[in-house]
């Protein structure tokens, strides 16, 4: 005869916790996957103006987000991390186009 499972509500409360932070983790992934799929999938001419202006926006979102009052700490922090990444991949695509610049100004002289 087996033993009767039964749960209490520490162990329910926990299980919802898990799937809303999977479910939570999830949407952030997609989320994080949009505004850099739309940068390399467009012209390689205009990357770090499209790539800089994403991250402006983000700035302001953030800067707004920071005025609601009991607003998630988790979703803050998710954003600061895509922040932080959009600013890194401006910076390497600013690099990029130097280099660029550097290299055709070379040819032409």
């Amino acid at each position: 005869m087996r033993p009767k499972l039964d749960y209490n509500a520490a162990q329910m409360a926990f299980g919802a916790n898990l799937v809303n932070n999977v479910a939570g983790g999830i949407g952030i992934v997609l989320f994080y996957i949009l505004p850099f799929w739309r940068i390399f999938k467009t012209n390689t001419e205009d990357r770090s103006i499209q790539c800089g202006a994403i991250t402006i926006i983000m700035f302001v979102v953030m800067l707004v987000l920071v005025k609601i009052p009991n607003f998630p700490e988790w979703i803050f922090a998710a954003l600061a991390v895509l922040m932080f990444a959009l600013c890194l991949l401006t910076l390497f695509f600013f690099a990029q186009d130097a280099y660029r610049a550097l290299r055709h100004r070379k040819r032409r002289n």
